[in-house]
């Protein structure tokens, strides 16, 4: 039915449960997954976003992870 399911995550303990409904849809449906988090860098201070980028995005990647979703560019 869905050939693609976008599911956007943060770092917080919800997305673990988002991500694992993303995860059974796409299985269910035979569908691919795309996972994103956008940070909305141009806006904030830069030591705000060395932050996020040293924090928060291990942790959005720890959560992938979790469910076996690799990172890729």
């Amino acid at each position: 039915m869905y050939k693609t399911l976008l599911c956007a995550i943060e770092a917080s303990p919800e997305s673990k449960k988002v991500l694992a409904k993303a995860t059974e849809l796409a299985k269910c449906f035979g569908s691919k997954l795309i996972v994103i988090n956008v940070l909305p860098y141009t806006l904030l201070p830069r030591d705000y976003q060395k932050s996020l980028r040293e924090d928060v995005v291990p942790k959005i990647e720890k959560i992938a992870a979790s469910f076996d979703i690799t990172r890729k560019n």
